[in-house]
């Protein structure tokens, strides 16, 4: 389970992260791929180079990059979450298609584009073809959020009807069901609102408030993937907009930590702690990838503008999961 949200500054910073709820952890860390980085297709085994440097959250495997959430040089910037139930993969390679695996989608979309403008008509050429690494690796259920530098958002999602994109105007994503399940749920809370309501009189009983945000009486408060999206879309366009781009980040991390998980309260079928195991925020425009850990409420920051982008490796920055207190004496 995972929430994915934008957010925008009055100056003009475009902000894109997540939320990571899972009930382990696999080995993330920042990774920054340089430009012309030569990679493997997981579906078709061709080696292709990426067209720019890529920053983002993941983890290596033989050799391959594999990202959670990133975004690149340019500020586009893709996230996948879990999609159970309704991602549906093709089985084999389609001759006249871009075939992409489900694990290298987001690499794809970084490695290849710089905007939505760029990307929205090719994704009609795509096809998600069910390919994994190795054989050791589980093949993810997952749809993916997309958005840049414009303030554009998409939303891809893969079913057993086909590939769709939606128009993504409410800057947020969570899990199943589909988005636009949860644009047609967002109808029945239109009675929300950040103002309180007048107190009025029943019969000769003058009903009083008994405090504020009465307004956002009924706003979902449980961890469903479809609570979560109307919670998070309700903070997220109602929020008082930062100034600049740390102002920003923190009304940023204040919204997702108001769908985080807290150890124990939820418990998934395996018997494990579902938590949120980092919370991300890039800023497109300044090429930074701000995150926290569920140990670490320490805000970590990599800047890629400080990088080589010509590097010929990848360089791997350290999870900084350990708590970190600053004493004032």
């Amino acid at each position: 389970m995972c929430t994915a949200l934008t957010l925008r500054t009055i100056e003009g910073n475009h902000l894109f992260g997540r939320n990571m709820d899972l009930d382990y952890n696999f080995k993330q860390s920042v990774i920054l791929v340089p430009r012309g980085f030569e990679y493997t297709h997981i579906a078709t085994g061709e080696a292709v180079k990426s067209k720019y440097a890529i920053l983002g959250m993941g983890t290596i495997m033989d050799k391959h990059p594999m990202f959670a959430e990133a975004f690149n040089e340019k500020g586009l910037a893709c996230a996948g979450l879990n999609f159970e139930g309704y991602a549906a993969w093709e089985k084999d390679l389609a001759e006249d298609k871009i075939n992409i695996a489900p694990s290298d989608f987001i690499l794809w979309v970084v490695s290849n584009f710089e905007s939505i403008e760029q990307l929205r008509p090719v994704l009609a050429d795509v096809c998600i073809v069910e390919k994994s690494l190795n054989e050791n690796i589980p093949i993810p259920t997952l749809h993916w959020m997309v958005t840049d530098k414009e303030g554009e958002c998409l939303v891809i999602e893969k079913t057993e009807e086909g590939l769709r994109v939606f128009t993504n105007h409410v800057g947020v994503l969570t899990n199943s069901p589909t988005f636009d399940w949860h644009i047609t749920n967002l109808s029945r809370y239109l009675g929300l609102s950040t103002h309180q309501p007048k107190e009025i009189n029943w019969g000769d009983e003058q009903l009083k408030l008994l405090g504020v945000g009465a307004g956002a009486q009924g706003l979902p408060g449980d961890y469903l993937s479809t609570s979560r999206f109307v919670k998070a879309a309700f903070l997220r366009n109602n929020a008082a907009l930062g100034n600049d781009e740390h102002s920003g980040i923190v009304e940023f991390f204040r919204i997702l930590n108001n769908v985080s998980m807290v150890r124990g309260s939820v418990m998934t079928n395996h018997q494990n702690y579902d938590i949120t195991q980092y919370t991300s925020c890039m800023c497109l425009e300044k090429g930074v990838y701000y995150y926290t850990t569920y140990n670490n409420l320490q805000i970590n920051a990599i800047d890629m503008n400080k990088e080589d982008l010509d590097s010929t490796e990848i360089k791997v920055f350290p999870y900084r999961d350990a708590l970190a207190i600053r004493y004032e004496n």
